[in-house]
C-alpha cells in the first residue's frame, strides 16, 4: 500500500469512527466539542446549542450557504440539501436539514477540491463531476482526491441562485 493510499485509508477509518461515536455509555446525545476541526470555512463563536455549552459554531461568510450534496454532480447540476452545524464528539459537522433541491451553475462557476495537507486546489467543473461521482459510486480508479463522509460544500450563490463557486469541506489544520 503507497503512503497516499494509507493517508487515504486512516482519513476513511477516522471520519467513520467519529460518525459512529456515541457519548458516555452510549448515550446518543453529542459530548462537549471543545474544537471543531471539520469546517474549513472561517470560525467564529456563535450561540452554542443550549445541551452543548462548548460548542464552536463555525461562522459562514456572507453570500455563501453550506450544502450537502445528496447524488453524484454533473458538469450542469449539483442535488444537494441546506444544512446545519450540529455539536457533537470527537468533532462537529454540517447535517442535512433541508429539502434537496437543484442547484445549476453559472457562467465560468469554479470548483475548488479538498486535500489532505488542510487545503484545497482548483479543479474544472468536470473533474469536480467525476470527483463527487467516484465518492458516490466508486466508479473512477483514477480520482486520487479524498472522499469525505459529509459531502459537505462551502456554496456561493449569485442573485439567480446559479452556483458561482463551490469548495469541498475538507480536513482543518488541528489547533497546536
Amino acid at each position: 500500500m503507497n503512503s497516499r493510499t494509507a493517508l487515504l485509508a486512516l482519513a476513511a477509518t477516522t471520519a467513520a469512527l467519529a460518525l459512529s461515536a456515541c457519548g458516555p455509555d452510549n448515550d446518543p446525545s453529542p459530548a462537549p466539542n471543545t474544537a471543531s476541526a471539520w469546517p474549513t470555512v472561517p470560525t467564529g463563536v456563535t450561540t452554542a446549542p443550549a445541551n452543548d455549552p462548548n460548542c464552536t459554531t463555525p461562522a459562514v461568510p456572507a453570500g455563501h450557504r453550506m450544502l450537502n450534496l445528496s447524488e453524484a454532480a454533473t458538469a450542469t447540476t449539483v442535488h444537494a440539501k441546506e444544512t446545519k452545524y450540529l455539536c457533537g464528539k470527537p468533532e462537529g459537522g454540517w447535517v442535512d436539514a433541508g429539502e434537496e433541491k437543484a442547484y445549476t451553475f453559472a457562467a465560468g462557476a469554479t470548483a475548488k477540491l479538498a486535500d489532505l495537507n488542510y487545503g484545497t486546489h482548483q479543479v474544472t467543473l468536470a473533474q469536480f463531476a467525476a470527483h463527487t461521482d467516484f465518492c458516490f459510486n466508486h466508479t473512477s480508479a483514477k480520482d486520487v482526491d479524498p472522499c469525505f463522509a459529509r459531502d459537505t460544500y462551502d456554496v456561493v450563490l449569485d442573485g439567480s441562485g446559479k452556483i458561482t463557486s463551490i469548495t469541498q469541506v475538507g480536513l482543518t489544520k488541528p489547533a497546536g
